[in-house]
């Protein structure tokens, strides 16, 4: 899948996204050019390995990405999981958050310590199933609205008593809408004001596609572990196709209407335990590693990876 291909005019025509995971977000969502205002460029590609802006639109796609919780497991057809999940957001610290303008200005990126959302799962014919997500675009903290959209289609490859082997295949769309470079309450701060006059109303976009293998062994026959204890790891891989629009007051009293994206690949792994607590009720945890590249200005460090913790609570109907 190579680079996508975006189309800017006065006419406001939708952008075309190639891959299929357009599909997941074409029936609510259409994805408009940018017209420049003020003489400013509109549409601005970055690197995605280099460029600070990029690593900040990767690290909160990353941070949510629809991975799984272990090995997939045979389900009859139309037996159906409810699930609630709840993913942390780890804090940037300034230099981190030093992201705008290559990597010169800072903005506002510890809007959500947390996301929570449900997760559907549906028994399919042989051995299939389909995972569905949705969020809804509600404000939950900090003036910040986040719709997350995703799915993914599952299958055990192999299976024994105690150990199983399973492949994933998902698709994810993400808005994410906030004053993230000229902060609501605060953009009249020393580090804002030079670039702000007001609240921003900023908006990012991802579209994830990806696959994930994943292995599961429950534990047995080990003196003072329960036997239903399930350990589990997965690694999986992924294409992003991202772009951030800023609607800025600028401090020069004109508009900043930027548009920036993006696209490649990453790589990610899990790790983590599920515990039944009864027989349709079980508590899981896991941790989500994925490396992330970047270059910043000489002098400055380069966070290079995510970690994050992850928490969901399963009922079997």
């Amino acid at each position: 899948m190579g680079r996508s291909k975006r189309i800017a005019d006065v006419g406001q025509m939708p952008r075309l996204r190639q891959g299929w995971t357009a599909v997941l977000a074409a029936g609510a969502f259409l994805f408009g050019g940018v017209v420049p205002a003020d003489g400013q460029p509109g549409d601005e590609e970055v690197d995605f390995h280099r460029a600070p802006e990029a690593w900040a639109m990767k690290y909160f796609a990353s941070a949510l990405l629809f991975t799984g919780y272990g090995a997939p497991r045979a389900m009859e057809p139309w037996e159906t999981n409810l699930a609630l999940e709840v993913v942390h957001i780890p804090s940037l610290d300034e230099d981190e958050r030093r992201v705008g303008f290559g990597g010169s200005k800072p903005e506002d990126l510890n809007k959500a310590p947390a996301v929570i959302r449900p997760r559907l799962t549906l028994g399919l014919p042989a051995d299939f199933s389909l995972t569905l997500s949705f969020a809804p675009p509600v404000e939950v903290f900090d003036d910040v609205r986040a719709a997350l959209y995703a799915a993914s289609l599952n299958r055990p490859l192999w299976e024994t008593d105690a150990f199983r082997v399973g492949a994933r295949v998902f698709g994810q769309y993400s808005r994410i809408r906030g004053s993230f470079t000229c902060p609501a309450d605060h953009w009249d701060e020393p580090e804002y004001a030079p670039f702000c006059s007001g609240r921003s109303n900023d908006t990012m976009r991802a579209i994830v596609s990806g696959a994930e293998l994943s292995a599961s062994y429950r534990l047995d026959g080990i003196p003072g572990i329960r036997t239903d204890l399930i350990v589990f790891t997965g690694i999986s891989g992924q294409y992003m196709d991202l772009d951030f629009e800023v609607d800025a007051p600028r401090a020069d009293g004109r508009r900043d209407n930027r548009h920036l994206y993006t696209d490649g690949y990453t790589w990610a792994a899990t790790a983590g335990l599920s515990y039944p607590i009864t027989d349709r009720v079980e508590l899981s945890g896991k941790l989500f590693y994925t490396p992330l590249s970047v270059q910043r200005p000489p002098g400055e460090r380069d966070p290079e990876t995510l970690l994050n913790s992850r928490v969901q609570v399963t009922y079997r109907f």
